[in-house]
């Protein structure tokens, strides 16, 4: 898939996953935003589960979406777990956790993590960035561990339009 970084294109790694496909696979990702719990396994949670990707947690961009996607989840009063992955080391959460301690959701680093499984999970999710190490900016909603949304905006540029996201997985859901 091709996203753009400004004006620049950018090749992404992976697919998409197809709505109803299941979540597969445990992931031995580093607890680095409000848990030490290892990275659950995402096919036996029930309910909705939210997962977003960053690329830079200290980008304004990537703060904004963590800051973003869970006040606008609790303003909507849809219960769900956010979890937060993002390319960038442990320490690259720090400034979030002094700004925002209100936030819930759990952060995850990908950084110093088996290559094989990060590889993996690019792959099922399609944000792997060709030829690095980031992810791309991504949000991906599970229902009982199978996918009922996805949105991997075309411009990596700034933020995810969370709002709209949300109000088209309100309106699915309402149907």
């Amino acid at each position: 898939m091709k996203v753009y970084l400004g004006d620049l294109p950018v090749e992404l790694t992976g697919r998409r996953p197809k709505l109803g496909d299941p979540i597969e696979g445990k992931f031995g990702f580093k607890p680095a935003l409000n848990t030490k719990s290892k990275f659950p396994d995402l096919q036996n949670i029930k309910g909705l589960v939210f997962l977003s990707t960053l690329p830079n947690v200290k980008s304004f961009a990537c703060s904004t979406q963590v800051l973003d996607l869970e006040e606008e989840i609790s303003k909507r009063n849809i219960r769900a777990k956010i979890f937060h992955l993002a390319s960038c080391g442990i320490n690259s959460w720090t400034e979030i956790k002094k700004l925002h301690p209100q936030l819930k959701a759990n952060g995850y680093s990908l950084q110093i993590c088996d290559t094989d499984e990060v590889t993996t999970f690019k792959q099922k999710l399609g944000v792997g960035v060709t030829n690095s190490h980031r992810l791309a900016h991504g949000l991906f909603v599970l229902k009982n561990g199978k996918f009922i949304a996805s949105y991997i905006p075309k411009q990596q540029y700034g933020v995810p339009n969370i709002k709209r996201f949300l109000n088209r997985l309100e309106k699915g859901l309402s149907s």
